[in-house]
């Protein structure tokens, strides 16, 4: 298995946050936690919950400037070891899907993968025990989680009493009204080339999401592409999730996470 985990992100909520706390200044993905970087609070969502993930099979993606100015490659090696993947990315790209595939080389093949974002936590044992019992049928699963209300906030996933997925979307109000569940960023690929086929096309086809302006090419509605072809997609319930992403969701992981 490879694990894909995009680290390009900006963190601006954070840095407008750093006059309250120093710590917040730091690149996003190694901002400390509870003693740990943020990044591997993500990863160790995996390896705590049944993964066995050798450094030499977790790619990370940056951007070049990170590179240049706060040496990331260096620094992802010092928490993950030496043999781990870093590939850059060099011009400005429009969403998680065109950044995801700048780590190609590595994704298109019949291995299975994960892409997951780098400023979660979660108790990943669900998702682990689908992907060991699934059927060979099976080309993908979704983690998810009940969120709180039906604001279409996130992305979603509406399944079946049998946890085959028939619907996703990006901040869908529909799905959401439905009682579609919230999809967690651990997305699991059967075969890495499944992302790589469907994402080409996406944006091949300017399939994009969000407000005017703002859109962007999102990595869950590729599994409603898939779907929509015959492939069959799982999903997996996860009990409880954390967001790291902001500095609010950082302030209540300290108040309430107990490891």
């Amino acid at each position: 298995m490879i694990v894909i985990v995009p680290v390009a992100g900006r963190g601006s909520r954070f840095l407008e946050a750093a006059d309250q706390n120093p710590e917040y200044a730091k690149p996003k993905p190694f901002i400390s936690i509870k003693g740990k970087p943020m990044v591997q609070w993500a990863l160790e969502s995996l390896t705590n919950s049944g993964f066995e993930i050798p450094a030499s099979n977790m790619v990370f993606i940056c951007r070049q400037e990170q590179e240049d100015e706060y040496g990331f490659s260096g620094k992802l090696k010092e928490i993950f070891g030496q043999d781990i993947n870093v590939v850059f990315q060099t011009t400005p790209l429009k969403g998680a899907t065109d950044t995801v595939l700048v780590a190609k080389e590595f994704l298109n093949t019949d291995e299975d993968v994960i892409v997951s974002d780098s400023d979660h936590y979660f108790d990943a044992t669900s998702l682990y025990e689908t992907i060991q019992a699934k059927d060979e049928d099976v080309a993908g699963v979704i983690p998810v989680f009940q969120p709180p209300d039906k604001e279409p906030k996130w992305s979603f996933t509406l399944f079946d009493e049998n946890k085959v997925a028939l619907a996703v979307g990006e901040k869908d109000a529909e799905l959401a009204a439905k009682g579609a569940w919230a999809n967690i960023g651990g997305y699991y690929f059967a075969k890495g080339k499944y992302f790589v086929e469907e994402a080409e096309e996406m944006i091949a086809s300017g399939d994009m999401y969000g407000a005017e302006g703002k859109k962007e090419f999102y990595v869950a509605p590729i599994y409603d592409r898939m779907i929509k072809k015959g492939k069959k997609i799982m999903v997996a319930k996860i009990p409880q999730v954390w967001g790291l992403g902001t500095p609010k969701d950082v302030e209540y992981f300290l108040e309430n996470f107990k490891e």
